[in-house]
């Protein structure tokens, strides 16, 4: 057992961490009896008190026990895993609690994000080799395979959201971006012919993935629609009645309704709106944002699925489109 203590840390939690590496490597089996409370103070020059409040903080999680005759022992088994997102979001939160809501207390996940930050995606992933059970990973980009994760046991490994590359190896949880796109905007299609035009706003920018873009072109011309894709940010002047609006960040949605107000256009009426990726907030601005949206509190519990079984699994989550009163 290895225990380097960090001053800005609590030395209690730093102890029942440095333990609980301990089971999940193998040091302590399941039935194994610890090192005694003095045995373990005198060897890390930490006191007494200390050893028994991180025996008691795993004690209540059921990973250790005790018996007056045996002391303290392993219990159950303790799993490390990886979890490796993207940003953080109001949709990735989602995933994320019901990702632990769905998990045993023996399960300890260390979460991480990449910001879409090339480097510090394979710094990650390489600084994480061979210290997790298992590895949780949301891709760089959606249509590009990174040969980092090679580094990775694929049997160890579950690729979540961004995904569309050849993955037969890996389990996998993702959702689609392309011929999805296509079809939740036909599901939509008596709605949108309500307008002249359609016009995708798309920065350079932009995480959404570029893949859907063909196929948002595709939609338009056999279905006849006029329509254009502006490769920039939106514009006040760009905003104007009979147009639907397909926006891909979040960050323009607030602006879009503000500049609609300042030019009294009616969301659902004058414009439509639709975004990507359900949150609370599209349900209640205006009468309510139309979305583009997978279910992320799904994608948590395949994954904890995942986790606990180990079982491999390749499936893509359904994506619909919601209809509210912007469109």
């Amino acid at each position: 057992m290895v225990l380097e203590l960090n001053q800005n840390k609590s030395k209690v939690n730093q102890l029942a961490d440095s333990i609980r590496t301990a089971i999940s490597n193998g040091e302590f089996k399941e039935g194994t009896t610890l090192p005694s409370i003095n045995k373990i103070s005198a060897e890390f020059n930490i006191s007494r008190d200390t050893v028994y409040k991180a025996f008691q903080n795993l004690k209540q999680k059921g990973i250790i026990g005790s018996a007056p005759t045996k002391g303290y022992f392993v219990t159950q088994s303790v799993n490390n895993i990886f979890v490796l997102l993207d940003v953080f979001s109001s949709f990735k939160d989602d995933f994320y609690k019901e990702l632990i809501s769905q998990l045993p207390l023996n399960y300890r996940l260390d979460l991480y994000f990449h910001q879409f930050n090339e480097k510090l995606f394979n710094n990650l992933i390489i600084d994480s080799l061979g210290k997790y059970d298992l590895y949780i990973v949301t891709n760089y980009i959606n249509d590009v395979y990174y040969d980092v994760l090679d580094r990775l046991d694929n049997s160890k490994v579950l690729l979540i959201d961004l995904g569309k590359f050849k993955k037969d190896k890996f389990s996998y949880v993702c959702q689609g971006f392309d011929t999805t796109l296509y079809d939740c905007l036909t599901s939509g299609l008596d709605l949108i012919r309500k307008y002249d035009e359609i016009q995708f706003i798309f920065p350079p920018e932009a995480e959404h993935p570029k893949s859907c873009i063909p196929f948002y072109k595709k939609f338009c011309l056999d279905n006849k629609l006029k329509h254009k894709l502006l490769r920039r940010q939106m514009w006040i002047s760009d905003i104007k009645p009979g147009v639907v609006y397909l926006l891909s960040r979040h960050s323009e949605v607030v602006d879009f309704v503000k500049i609609c107000r300042s030019k009294n256009l009616k969301l659902g009426e004058d414009v439509g709106l639709i975004t990507f990726n359900d949150t609370p907030m599209l349900e209640v601005i205006e009468n309510g944002i139309s979305v583009i949206s997978t279910d992320f509190r799904q994608m948590g519990k395949l994954t904890a699925e995942y986790i606990m079984t180990r079982q491999k699994i390749q499936t893509y989550i359904p994506t619909r489109l919601i209809v509210r009163g912007s469109l």
